[in-house]
């Protein structure tokens, strides 16, 4: 991204309903709207659900602290969540550029998103660094026809969801038996393998994911890696039992194209104890190599 792009808000940004409150050098503020339109199967805001505003806030600090015509890309985002998010109503993030360092080519940004009430949801931190690509993408993110917004998928019944273990649940959505809900059905993601502790899904990388150098946008990735990081959660779940994911941190390794091959999801519990589960998950190309990485702690209660 250039300095002078990031004055405008992308489509995909206007997509996710995201708009701009302050832009100015090291320091932006955006809002967005959330609801039922990027809920989870369980009908509940979750940080893949805002992940485009994650990805966008402090990344854009650092974008807007480089001099005029430098690119940035982001190579890690880190999120710690303060309690559930809420349903609907708009949540605020800010980011702030920290430290910008010319000779390494690498910038470091802080940032938090706040509810309707002013109250702290989210603490982020953000790693980037310049590159020399270029933005070959631009015209057609930044000036190009507004994206249609698709109807929402349905969300699960909350009582079939109550009454059966969470491996079922997870085994259902993979069958088609059971809603994925609104964000699986935005990103088009589909499960191909569910046993406890362990889910594979796979999604086809689709224009509107496309930032200005032509690759999916790293906030796409954390709503990929948060999606299928909770359902691995859910599998250890029992019947009328939750999970709360408390953080999140993700390594971008290679930029995927907005028009190439399908990305596997993958996502496996390294440990679990009867409160809290660490859980890796990662994206992949059909070669296998690797994408992206994340790590996340996910509350069981």
């Amino acid at each position: 991204m250039t300095t002078t792009e990031n004055q405008r808000i992308d489509r995909l940004n206007e997509l996710m309903g995201v708009q701009a409150v302050e832009l100015a050098p090291g320091l932006i503020r955006f809002r967005q709207e959330v609801g039922p339109r990027f809920h989870d199967h369980r009908g509940r805001t979750v940080l893949g659900s805002i992940g485009v505003l994650a990805d966008n806030v402090p990344g854009r600090a650092i974008g807007n602290a480089v001099p005029e015509g430098t690119q940035v890309v982001l190579s890690q985002v880190v999120a710690a969540l303060a309690g559930p998010l809420p349903a609907s109503g708009t949540i605020e993030a800010r980011g702030k550029a920290v430290r910008i360092d010319s000779a390494a080519g690498t910038g470091l940004a802080t940032g938090d998103m706040r509810g309707p009430d002013g109250e702290v949801l989210m603490a982020l931190q953000t790693r980037g660094m310049v590159v020399t690509r270029e933005a070959a993408n631009a015209e057609a993110v930044l000036r190009g026809d507004a994206l249609p917004v698709e109807a929402a998928e349905p969300v699960a019944d909350a009582a079939e969801l109550a009454d059966h273990p969470g491996l079922e649940i997870v085994e259902s959505i993979g069958r088609d038996a059971l809603a994925r809900g609104p964000l699986a059905g935005l990103l088009g993601m589909g499960l191909t393998e569910v046993a406890r502790g362990r889910v594979i899904g796979e999604f086809a990388p689709r224009n509107w994911m496309s930032n200005p150098l032509g690759s999916i946008q790293g906030g796409v990735l954390i709503s990929a890696a948060d999606l299928i990081t909770g359902l691995a959660a859910q599998t250890l779940t029992a019947p009328g039992q939750g999970y709360e994911p408390l953080d999140l941190r993700i390594d971008f390794v290679r930029s995927p194209a907005s028009d190439g091959p399908p990305i596997r999801a993958e996502a496996e519990v390294l440990r679990a104890g009867r409160r809290l589960a660490l859980i890796e998950s990662r994206l992949v190309d059909p070669s296998g190599r690797l994408l992206a990485r994340a790590a996340a702690s996910v509350q069981l209660r």
